[in-house]
């Protein structure tokens, strides 16, 4: 089964999120021998990455650092797949690529075959209790003596893509969710917009051809003039942007960014959104009341 069979038929029948499956959507090739393949390190930040199946959560995949950092605390991302399949390697190079940067994952889906439970079709983690059971989860392990000593879970955010990105922005009004960040998604319904009080990213291809577009165009007028956003479009690329190339491209090192700004207040992160930063790495850029972030001073 290759990359372009497993989401491209599930794109196209997703309910109203797309409205046509572009040929880079975000699958894997292959997906029996990765269910076995050991995880390794990888990624291209600071602490390489791996990932797993905690079995205290049962139906998600976890991302995160092979050695954690000591020094430093790790926030926290809830992560949706595109078409809500339950697949937790679905975006696996992406993930990890983030994750390498000092942050934890907890994806939807999982790796080890389940009796009675296909791992990939679509909608099979559209319920929210996926993101909700996700947080209770980490909110009970987190600061705990091993693996997850140094993660923060008051530092939390919702993302994901497509259908995923529905989910995040389904999270907005949840007050442990610190930020929200929606691929090739916005809201269904454009008032919703008025709801969301943290900092949210919009992150969409210019050729995507799905209802993210004119969803994103909908919604951006309807934000609250407290609430901190940025809008990325980028040139050439459809509704799976980057998620295929290595390390899941520019846009795993944007989402990166993205994480230690609005979590963290991390200063050259914060930069790369209010100056030249995302702009010189090639998108086109919208934004209003990211002042409203707190940064850290240098």
């Amino acid at each position: 089964m290759v990359r372009a069979n497993i989401l491209a038929g599930a794109l196209a029948g997703l309910f109203p999120l797309c409205l046509a499956t572009p040929a880079n959507s975000p699958v894997q090739d292959n997906l029996l021998p990765r269910q076995g393949a050991p995880p390794s390190g990888s990624g291209t930040g600071g602490y390489p990455a791996t990932y797993f199946e905690d079995p205290t959560l049962p139906l998600h995949t976890i991302y995160m650092p092979l050695q954690p950092p000591s020094n430093t605390t790790l926030p926290v991302l809830l992560w949706g797949n595109g078409n809500c399949v339950g697949d937790g390697l679905a975006y696996k190079d992406f993930l990890l690529q983030t994750a390498s940067h000092g942050i934890l994952i907890i994806a939807n889906g999982w790796v080890t075959p389940i009796p009675g439970r296909e791992k990939s079709p679509r909608d099979t983690t559209k319920d929210m209790a996926y993101f909700t059971d996700s947080i209770a989860w980490i909110q009970g392990q987190a600061g705990k003596p091993g693996k997850y000593e140094t993660v923060d879970a008051e530092l939390l955010g919702a993302s994901g893509h497509s259908c995923g990105g529905l989910q995040t922005i389904e999270m907005r009004s949840d007050k442990r969710v610190k930020m929200l960040a929606s691929f090739g998604y916005a809201t269904r319904e454009s008032v919703w917009a008025r709801e969301i009080k943290v900092p949210v990213g919009f992150f969409v291809g210019s050729l995507d051809t799905s209802i993210a577009m004119p969803q994103i165009q909908g919604a951006w007028p309807e934000l609250p003039a407290t609430t901190p956003a940025w809008w990325g479009t980028f040139p050439n690329l459809g509704h799976g942007g980057t998620f295929n190339s290595p390390n899941g491209g520019v846009w795993a090192i944007s989402f990166a960014k993205w994480v230690f700004f609005t979590l963290k207040g991390d200063p050259q992160a914060a930069e790369y959104f209010k100056g030249k930063g995302a702009t010189n790495h090639g998108w086109e850029v919208k934004a209003k009341g990211l002042d409203g972030v707190p940064v850290k001073e240098l």
